[in-house]
């Protein structure tokens, strides 16, 4: 048996953790990036089923539960897709979605954010609007977005990641 933060961990909870920590190891997480969590909030049809909503029906995202962005790491710079909702969004319209991403807890040239694209899958509930948005750094980072007189801001914290023989 072993323990990690007062839980005790079986034999092989412990051996996958041992294996797992030499590949990949994130930055401690100092507590200072106010991560915005989801607010918990269904919304209605269109919208897909998620507890990670943020926002309403006229502009609304899915958020990381812990507010964390996992993207594809630094060799990426930590670039992701980012969906972008709106009740009674039609295709066409993506090109009033304009998305900011500004580092708040340190100096940074502002994330790299590209064109809108439009993106249809029941899965997503029908049509919905497509960002890939790229972080030159790690931080704490504002997104900021206006669709058709609304706004949504929300923060996200990036892991530092440091990779094995880096």
């Amino acid at each position: 048996m072993g323990e990690l933060n007062g839980t005790k961990l079986s034999i092989p909870a412990v051996a996958l953790l041992a294996a797992a920590l030499p590949q990949i190891s994130h930055a401690e997480n100092t507590g200072t990036c106010a991560r915005t969590p989801p607010s918990g909030q269904i919304l209605g049809k269109p919208f897909p089923a998620s507890d990670n909503w943020y926002g309403s029906e006229a502009l609304a995202v899915m958020l990381p539960p812990d507010g964390i962005w996992r993207g594809m790491g630094p060799a990426y710079h930590y670039r992701n897709k980012l969906f972008w909702w709106s009740s009674g969004f039609k295709p066409g319209n993506e090109s009033n979605l304009k998305v900011k991403g500004t580092r708040i807890d340190g100096d940074s040239p502002p994330a790299n954010i590209s064109n809108v694209s439009s993106a249809h899958s029941p899965s997503l509930g029908g049509w919905t609007m497509l960002v890939a948005v790229e972080f030159p750094s790690a931080g704490c980072w504002e997104i900021a977005a206006r669709y058709l007189g609304q706004e949504l801001k929300f923060v996200v914290e990036i892991p530092a990641v440091k990779r094995p023989g880096v």
